[in-house]
């Protein structure tokens, strides 16, 4: 009998501390998000060279400019039957607002990339513009470390975008705005969600000088059998050709 009691304490305590070590597997006991732009330096050229081209495709109007403006200032000189109805200091979202970048811990690779555009109301194509810089690129990477100090999802992406264009000389504007997955890794029992989502698009300029703005937002979701993570890290894109994280 006493012998059965100890073999079922052992036993039990066995079960207890296996339990325990499950659960420090499963937990999340840390979160780091990291720029790491400089690590990825040898393919920043590349990915520029690449990216100028990126949905040249588009439905592009090849028609002259000749916006509604209700500044003095005009854009051309025009027959308006055969112009683009475009209000310059009105900024719109052509591309999409929401698309997935990571789905059950794998890239989602697009052959035509998702991507968000900050243009004048009336555009439908942002080859229509003129004097875009060269693509920009920020490289961050995110950890999640367990309660072992494992790291159990590794996940880096990279924030891209093309600014300056601008119709005539007039305005500043944002294309081919989007998140890529730059590298995933995620231990087994996790899975890693990720989505894009652009909620605005605005002018942080004037009427006679608009400079389009657009916040971008990396949303993701970590869960385990033991935790369910959500983060989320905001940017702010100018068609000044800038890039901030936030805080």
């Amino acid at each position: 009998m006493i012998r059965s009691l100890v073999a079922m304490a052992l036993t039990l305590g066995m079960a207890t501390s296996a339990f325990a070590a499950d659960n420090a597997y499963f937990e999340i006991k840390k979160v780091k998000v990291t720029d790491v732009t400089e690590q990825y330096a040898p393919q920043m050229e590349l990915f520029a060279k690449k990216a100028n081209g990126l949905n040249a495709d588009c439905n592009s109007s090849q028609m002259p400019l000749a916006p509604k403006f209700t500044g003095d200032r005009t854009l051309g000189s025009v027959n308006p039957l055969d112009a683009v109805e475009l209000i310059v200091d009105q900024i719109i979202n052509i591309g999409k607002k929401i698309f997935n970048v990571i789905n059950a811990g794998r890239p989602v690779v697009n052959i035509n990339l998702d991507t968000a555009n900050a243009l004048p109301k009336g555009l439908s194509c942002w080859s229509d513009l003129s004097g875009w810089n060269i693509p920009q690129s920020k490289v961050y990477n995110v950890q999640y470390e367990n309660g072992f100090g494992m790291t159990v999802v590794d996940f880096t992406y990279r924030v891209t975008y093309t600014a300056g264009g601008s119709a005539d000389g007039i305005g500043k504007y944002i294309t081919n705005a989007t998140f890529q997955p730059a590298n995933v890794s995620v231990g087994w029992g996790f899975q890693l969600d990720a989505t894009a989502v652009i909620p605005s698009v605005f002018n942080t300029g004037s009427k006679r000088d608009p400079v389009a703005g657009m916040q971008m937002n990396m949303e993701w979701k970590v869960t385990s059998p033991m935790a369910h993570e959500q983060s989320t890290e905001t940017y702010f894109v100018s068609g000044e050709n800038k890039l901030v994280h936030m805080d």
